[in-house]
């Protein structure tokens, strides 16, 4: 911009532009523009032989029955679903810590848990999932693939447990720490 007026041919500055000329480009830095991928459009009934999660227009969702039933279809496409790709990729969307002498007493009740929890929620969402769960004794540390997974589950355990839960969001980030101690 020159006074005030804008260069012609040139579209109007984006608000990030504005940003970095008030404040400068070192203060910038921290908090980095986020380029989140849009999926592709591949239009038919696309199945994850993983997860077995079966998308048809557009809509991802889990049922195993209908699984089976296209597994055999001729024109079915086998791709690996999102979920599948952020464990890959090791995109997660969420961090779990769990800490207790009480863990080591229960451990069967506590992974059933983790385990129900991640059941309900990929009921509605076949893309939260469990990416790992490490075992350390009174200790036990999850990482999930979206942030809401991992909220579900530290409420989860303050609400059969007790206990405290600390909820951490990441500042510009879709990403979430949990932190349950009792």
């Amino acid at each position: 911009m020159l006074h005030g007026l804008p260069i012609p041919g040139r579209i109007q500055p984006t608000a990030r532009e504005v940003y970095r000329a008030q404040v400068g480009n070192h203060l910038d830095w921290r908090f980095p523009m986020r380029k989140y991928e849009k999926g592709l459009d591949r239009p038919g009934i696309l199945v994850c032989p993983r997860c077995h999660a079966i998308s048809e227009q557009k809509r991802w969702y889990i049922d195993e029955a209908r699984y089976r039933e296209l597994r055999t279809v001729p024109g079915v496409r086998f791709i690996t679903c999102p979920g599948c790709q952020r464990i890959d990729r090791q995109l997660y969307g969420g961090e779990v810590h769990l800490r207790s002498p009480l863990l080591a007493a229960n451990k069967e009740q506590a992974l059933g848990l983790i385990y129900h929890e991640e059941d309900r929620a990929r009921q509605s969402n076949p893309f939260a999932r469990l990416a790992s769960v490490v075992d350390r004794g009174e200790e036990l540390e999850i990482l999930t693939t979206t942030p809401f997974l991992a909220e579900r589950i530290g409420k989860a355990f303050r609400k059969t447990f007790k206990g405290e839960l600390e909820l951490e969001h990441l500042p510009y980030e879709k990403f979430i720490r949990v932190r349950w101690s009792r």
